[in-house]
C-alpha cells in the first residue's frame, strides 16, 4: 500500500520528468529556429556576393570601354588586367610544355621504329645464317626493346605496370 509520502515523491518525479521533456522540446524547437535563421543569413550573404559581383561587372564594363573611374576603382581594374596578363602567359607556358613533350614523344617513337627495324634485320640475318650463331640469352638481349609511357613518354622497363614519372598505367 502506498503511503502519502511515497505518492508525493512519485508526483514530484513525474512533474520533474514532464518539465525536463518540455525543456528538451523547447530547446529542440529553439535549435530548429536558430538553424533556419542561420540558413537565411547564409542566403543573404550569398546575395551580397552576387550584388558585389554585379557591381564589379558594372565598373569593369565602364573600364573596358575606356571610361575614367575613381582612383581606387582604377587600381582594382589594373590588378585585374595584370592577373589576366599572367593567365595568358601561364597558358602560353602550358602550350610550350605540351609541344615540347610532343616533340620528345615523336623523337622517341621514331627512335623505337629505327631500333625495331634494326632488331628485325638482326633477327633475319641470324636466321639466314649471315651472322654468327647467337645463344638464346644473347638473342633475348637483342630483341628486348625499351618501352615508353604512352602518357608522358618516359622510359619504362619491361614488365613495369605503372610509369615512374607520371603514374600512368602501362598496358601491353
Amino acid at each position: 500500500m502506498l503511503n502519502i509520502g511515497e505518492g508525493a515523491r512519485n508526483m514530484d518525479f513525474f512533474d520533474k520528468l514532464g518539465e525536463a521533456a518540455r525543456s528538451l522540446t523547447e530547446k529542440a524547437g529553439d535549435s530548429l529556429e536558430i538553424n533556419r535563421l542561420n540558413g537565411e543569413i547564409a542566403i543573404e550573404k550569398g546575395n551580397i556576393q552576387c550584388y558585389q559581383r554585379e557591381l564589379g561587372e558594372y565598373y569593369w564594363a565602364k573600364f573596358a570601354v575606356g571610361e575614367k573611374l575613381d582612383e581606387e576603382a582604377m587600381l582594382i581594374c589594373d590588378k585585374v588586367v595584370t592577373s589576366q596578363d599572367r593567365i595568358r602567359q601561364f597558358m602560353l607556358d602550358i602550350d610550350k610544355v605540351k609541344s615540347e613533350r610532343e616533340i620528345i614523344q615523336d623523337d622517341r617513337a621514331k627512335a623505337k621504329v629505327v631500333q625495331d627495324e634494326k632488331a628485325e634485320q638482326s633477327i633475319e640475318e641470324t636466321t639466314q645464317g649471315k651472322t654468327e650463331t647467337v645463344s638464346n640469352e644473347n638473342l633475348e638481349k637483342t630483341t628486348e626493346w625499351p618501352q615508353f609511357c604512352p602518357n608522358c613518354g618516359g622510359g619504362v622497363k619491361a614488365g613495369q605496370r605503372f610509369c615512374m614519372f607520371c603514374g600512368a598505367e602501362i598496358k601491353g
